[in-house]
């Protein structure tokens, strides 16, 4: 329809009147097997690339091959680029192995599930939140990961503390209960770049 009729207008927005120019044009006549026949001319000829406009039955009439435009239609609205958001992440070692972590608000992206503390997530990266007091070193690391609506970029944070330290936000976990193939995928990709660029003691 939208090369028969040279509808410029981008998909989806041009559906309706895509769906008012083919309902024109179904006879009441078996407009079942005019469907079948529109839908096997797209399948066969008119195809969504390179259409095969020399052999279509209905070249004569149609305004896109006149106007040269039939491998251009129909068109669609350009996808808007998937946003990013920022943050930090914060992993804390105690000197027994222990690990923080911290059960994420119920609601929200990875609600309730067990993680490393961050900041939020946000457009631009908020200020630095440690979750307890300690020397955090900044490895020059970024964890990465994509949700359904945006990209997320994780600047690292990682320090070692003493067997008291007591954190503002979270829990140590004994390292004999640890399990990084128990956290969230983008939680275990904060662990494994932590372990590979943690400073040794």
């Amino acid at each position: 329809m939208a090369r028969l009729f040279a509808v410029t207008d981008p998909l989806p927005g041009a559906k309706t009147t895509l769906k008012s120019h083919a309902t024109d044009l179904t006879p009441r006549h078996r407009p079942g097997d005019h469907a079948q026949a529109v839908m096997d001319l797209g399948a066969t000829i008119c195809t969504p690339r390179n259409p095969a406009c020399g052999l279509c039955p209905l070249n004569t009439s149609c305004a896109a091959r006149a106007a040269g435009i039939a491998a251009d239609l129909p068109l669609k609205t350009p996808k808007k680029a998937t946003p990013i958001r920022h943050g930090l992440i914060y992993l804390a070692r105690r000197t027994d192995g222990a690990i923080l972590l911290e059960t994420r608000p119920e609601k929200g992206l990875l609600g309730g599930m067990l993680g490393f503390p961050s900041t939020d997530w946000a457009d631009t990266c908020p200020p630095d939140a440690p979750p307890l007091q300690g020397d955090w070193h900044d490895p020059q690391a970024e964890v990465r990961h994509t949700f359904t609506h945006f990209h997320l970029r994780l600047g690292l944070r990682l320090a070692t503390v003493p067997v008291g330290a007591v954190p503002i936000r979270g829990t140590f976990h004994p390292k004999t209960d640890f399990r990084p193939s128990s956290l969230p995928t983008l939680m275990r990709k904060a662990y494994d770049l932590a372990s590979s660029t943690w400073p040794q003691d």
